[in-house]
């Protein structure tokens, strides 16, 4: 049997989108056999983009119709499959083989790939949320998208083929366009909830409608008009619908925000009876719990979305939910306990899982010092957190900022061993001798401007990796936040504030650790 010309045909709508599509279209090389592009307008180097990447263009005047434009390009499509990808994503390198062997499989009609959303406009960026959407699916006349906003395919081509077979793949297609500050350019809510209303006009028992607009509302700040259409929605949708499990978490953050805890520990649980393997759900309760104080049960919700962990490939899923975002509140928990041990295990494990581990290697660096550890501090990250440890400079800075003094010289002393550089070798030794001089001539008794002293060695020494630690507004700060944790520390275990003294300690604010 001969391979088809045209398996994929990627499909995409476009305007003004010359700073993504390159890196876009560019992703696909080698995997879409076609490339269809319709413009709706562009007056920048979109078009001349596309072209340079062999695409055929459709000129197709912007009429507020996502599903028009979007089947403007599937009737100009010649491949076996759809991919639908928009300019602000990309597909994963990882993921090409994958993609092309699912098109493979002419037994399925279609495909969902999970959707990073990033925080950034780069692949480096934190992915903050993972949804499955449908995003490839036979090309067959009668398969075109309904819906002028949040435009939909999957209700169609079941419509169309009931028994119609789709996959959960695990491809990977990366997504910057609701990064921050990006959404405000765009000013894509608003106009998202003009649209919203327009269809609902027509349909106003659509479910899928008014779950949208409960997004919409929800990323306004709007929580009591998204409550209204999350709970329409819930109402009128079939109970196997894709995004069902969403509404429910939905309605749990709508609720929290609004402060009815009670409601919204009820709205797990209805959640949990549905959706038992939802990590988001026990992890949403078991924050809900550690804000009532109920910290037994909130340790047990918590534990429950641990041990299902990453979330399965059919929900949409925040990033650490089940990992590291829950190992944080859980040792956060533990510190509120008093389980000095746990709650640093749960930190430093949280730290091993984040991409990100810096904030968490600050929690930990807290914990360990207010349990009076500090003297095991740098043997603590060697061992269980090596690429931390192994920034001496920057974690020096850390624990310079957080009073931890003996630790920050023995990092700088490990720094200066490790500069290639003389005159930068030099520098960091002689900090490492004011600091310990200073250390140990006040004999635990540091005052005001003893500290101020210490932590401006903070710009001296970290060249560049200090960022706002430098700022001499930033270090009168931490002064009196130490000036602060001294005082905390001093009172005596036998007196009666000695308990209230730690909690509080805990609670001062972190050291920055990053810009």
């Amino acid at each position: 049997m001969s391979t088809p010309k045209h398996r994929i045909s990627l499909c995409m709508i476009v305007k003004n989108e010359a700073d993504n599509l390159a890196q876009c279209l560019a992703s696909v090389r080698g995997v879409a056999d076609e490339i269809v592009v319709v413009d709706t307008g562009s007056t920048d180097s979109t078009v001349q983009i596309a072209r340079s990447f062999g695409a055929k263009v459709v000129a197709f005047p912007w009429s507020g119709d996502f599903a028009a434009a979007r089947n403007a390009g599937l009737n100009q499509a010649q491949g076996q499959w759809i991919l639908i990808l928009d300019a602000d994503e990309e597909l994963d390198q990882g993921s090409r083989g994958e993609l092309l062997l699912c098109a493979e499989h002419m037994e399925y009609e279609a495909f969902f790939l999970r959707i990073h959303n990033h925080s950034g406009t780069a692949r480096s960026s934190q992915t903050i949320t993972v949804n499955p959407i449908l995003r490839m699916f036979r090309n067959r006349p009668s398969y075109r998208f309904s819906g002028i906003i949040h435009e939909q395919i999957a209700s169609v081509i079941v419509k169309e083929t009931p028994a119609a077979s789709m996959h959960l793949s695990t491809v990977v297609i990366h997504h910057y366009g609701y990064a921050n500050g990006v959404v405000a350019k765009k000013d894509k809510i608003r106009r998202n909830v003009e649209l919203l209303k327009e269809q609902l006009k027509l349909n106003p028992g659509d479910a899928f409608h008014h779950f949208n607009m409960a997004v919409e509302y929800m990323r306004l700040g709007e929580y009591d008009p998204a409550l209204e259409h999350i709970r329409t929605s819930l109402e009128q949708v079939e109970p196997d619908t894709s995004y069902v499990h969403l509404l429910y978490k939905y309605e749990i953050r709508c609720l929290a925000v609004k402060g009815h805890v009670q409601e919204a520990l009820a709205a797990c649980e209805r959640g949990i009876l549905l959706f038992p393997d939802y990590p988001d759900l026990h992890h949403l309760k078991g924050i809900l719990l550690l804000q009532s104080a109920a910290y037994m049960e909130a340790r047990a919700a918590l534990r429950q979305a641990l041990d299902i962990g990453v979330s399965p490939p059919g929900y949409h899923t925040e990033s650490g939910c089940g990992t590291y975002v829950t190992l944080a509140v859980l040792g956060q928990l533990c510190q509120e306990i008093g389980e000095d041990c746990e709650s640093a295990a749960c930190y430093t494990r949280a730290a091993q899982l984040h991409p990100a581990p810096w904030p968490l290697v600050a929690r930990l660096v807290r914990t360990l010092k207010c349990a009076g550890r500090e003297n095991e501090l740098n043997g603590w990250l060697d061992l269980h957190v090596p690429g931390v440890a192994a920034e001496h400079r920057k974690l020096a800075v850390l624990l310079l900022n957080e009073g931890c003094f003996e630790a920050a010289a023995a990092q700088l002393e490990r720094s200066a061993l490790g500069q290639m550089d003389p005159g930068a070798a030099n520098d960091s030794s002689s900090c490492v001798k004011s600091l310990q001089e200073t250390v140990a001539a006040s004999a635990g008794s540091l005052n005001g401007e003893d500290l101020a002293g210490l932590l401006g060695l903070a710009s001296d020494m970290a060249a560049g990796c200090a960022g706002m630690t430098a700022h001499p507004a930033y270090q009168r700060s931490r002064t009196w936040i130490l000036l602060a944790d001294g005082a905390l520390a001093s009172v005596a275990s036998s007196a009666p504030m000695h308990p209230a003294a730690g909690r509080a300690r805990l609670l001062l604010p972190l050291p920055r650790v990053t810009d």
